[in-house]
């Protein structure tokens, strides 16, 4: 409905004319502000409220100096409404807030310092000595977005399928995961960049340029002055834990296919459930890991000969 049609039908509410269907499409947008669902922020439905309730004192008031006949709670809304129409309806298509930005924090470590910092969606970054980075109090629906301003930091990114995680370097560069560990070096000093995975997998970007995707055990060196990259594959990286408690067996199957990108199938729905509580390290083998819950549950598993397809099964 175009805010031009909205008007008239706020004005034939308030006139005493709509029709039922009509009385109850303006009912409903008004108990539609209480909606958590809806895309004005809070602040603006306070603004909303504030101004419809100056206006309502303000109707009450005309209309009484004119002897007019009681006019319903709704009425008075209405004509409210109207009268604050053009702003509540431009808000109305305002994108969604969430997209606003966020409260930034800044965090930094002096020299010898090392900090471990927790995110709002339960991601873990530890700074190394003399690194700052820039995060926001809390992540908006569709994505988490975060800056490496200056140093080194290593990052465990908490695993989400539907909001990817993505960490704006210096150099217009950009890594984008889903959940995984890596280290980024990125110093004002120096000439490179490096992106090293840990675990999962990550995209780098250059602008809108994808330089390369990295798994396990591999390293991509950007170099700021001559726009090249090198990737290179490591020997080792920094561990990290890989904790399941009370996780279903379906969850653990997904953890897993991440971390060591790798397939893993279940032959039988039954046995998506089984719930796991244990604490492994990316060091080891993902085949170790699965021989080990597979051994909790008594089940069997199976692999291809890269060991990179798993089969689980009774």
């Amino acid at each position: 409905m175009s805010e031009e049609k909205a008007k008239l039908l706020l004005e034939k509410y308030a006139n005493g004319q709509a029709s039922p269907e009509e009385r109850e499409v303006v009912e409903q947008w008004y108990a539609n502000l209480d909606a958590a669902k809806k895309t004005i922020p809070a602040i603006q439905k306070v603004l909303i409220r504030d101004a419809m309730l100056s206006n309502i004192q303000k109707v009450v008031a005309n209309r009484s100096s004119r002897k007019q006949a009681f006019i319903s709670p709704w009425i008075r809304i209405a004509a409210a409404v109207i009268l604050v129409a053009t702003v509540s309806f431009s808000i109305w298509k305002l994108s969604d807030p969430t997209e606003k930005a966020a409260e930034q924090i800044i965090a930094s470590t002096r020299i010898g310092e090392r900090k471990k910092i927790i995110l709002s969606d339960g991601s873990e970054i530890t700074l190394a000595p003399l690194a700052k980075i820039s995060y926001p109090l809390k992540f908006n629906s569709h994505s988490r977005e975060i800056s490496l301003i200056e140093g080194e930091a290593f990052f465990s990114i908490a695993h989400e399928e539907n909001r990817t995680f993505q960490v704006k370097l210096p150099a217009h560069l950009k890594v984008t995961v889903l959940g995984t560990s890596f280290l980024i070096r990125a110093y004002r000093a120096n000439a490179h960049v490096e992106v090293a995975v840990s675990t999962g997998k990550v995209a780098i970007q250059n602008k809108s340029i994808l330089l390369g995707t990295l798994v396990k055990n591999q390293k991509l060196q950007f170099n700021k002055v001559t726009g090249k990259s090198i990737l290179k594959v490591i020997q080792h990286t920094l561990p990290v834990k890989i904790q399941f408690a009370g996780t279903t067996l379906q969850q653990v199957i997904q953890r897993m296919e991440y971390t060591y990108n790798i397939k893993i199938l279940l032959n039988d729905k039954a046995i998506a459930d089984l719930k796991t509580t244990a604490t492994f390290s990316s060091e080891q083998r993902p085949e170790e890991i699965l021989d080990l819950i597979c051994s909790l549950h008594h089940l069997k598993l199976g692999s291809d000969q890269n060991h990179q397809t798993f089969k689980i099964y009774k």
